[in-house]
Parts: structure tokens; C-alpha cells; sequence
């Protein structure tokens, strides 16, 4: 004796709450590709908001610091480091 399928409900609406609600078979094919975008999207979200808050940090940083140097020198328009070693010698 073979099995037989199970049968499928039937296609009618449901009522909850006073509302119709009609309930579509999804494939598992569309299930899988819904999530693959969702997951996409939230990636490339996150490498959004981490770019954006690197370069945040980073004017931050650069605008902070030259306003010290223009506060305390005044406008700089070269700089140069030289190592300097001074020797007192004894006179006779």
C-alpha cells in the first residue's frame, strides 16, 4: 500500500482580530535570497557607518591640532627638526 501525500490546506483566508489574512506559500529559494540580501545589506551598512566614523576621527584629530599650532605660533608655513648638540668647553 503506498503512501498517499498529505493534502494541502486549503487556499482560503483566515480571520484574526476582525482582519483577513491570506497566506502565500513561499519557496525556499526565495527564503534563502531574501536572507543573502538582508545580510548584504547589513555588511555593507556596517562598513558604511565604520568608514564614516574612521573619517570622523580622523578631521577631528587634524582640526584639533591645527588650531593649537595656529593658536600658540601663528601661522606655519614650514617646519624643520634639527637634532642639536651644545658642548660648554673651559676657557684658560
Amino acid at each position: 500500500m503506498a503512501e498517499q501525500p498529505a493534502p494541502q490546506p486549503a487556499e482560503q483566508p483566515e480571520i484574526v482580530d476582525g482582519q483577513v489574512v491570506v497566506l502565500e506559500p513561499h519557496s525556499s529559494t526565495q527564503l534563502v535570497q531574501q536572507t543573502a540580501t538582508q545580510a548584504a545589506l547589513v555588511a555593507a551598512g556596517g562598513f558604511a557607518v565604520g568608514a564614516v566614523t574612521v573619517a570622523a576621527i580622523k578631521h577631528h584629530r587634524a582640526s584639533r591640532s591645527s588650531r593649537r599650532s595656529r593658536k600658540a605660533l601663528g601661522q606655519v608655513v614650514g617646519s624643520r627638526r634639527f637634532l642639536v648638540d651644545v658642548h660648554l668647553l673651559k676657557g684658560d
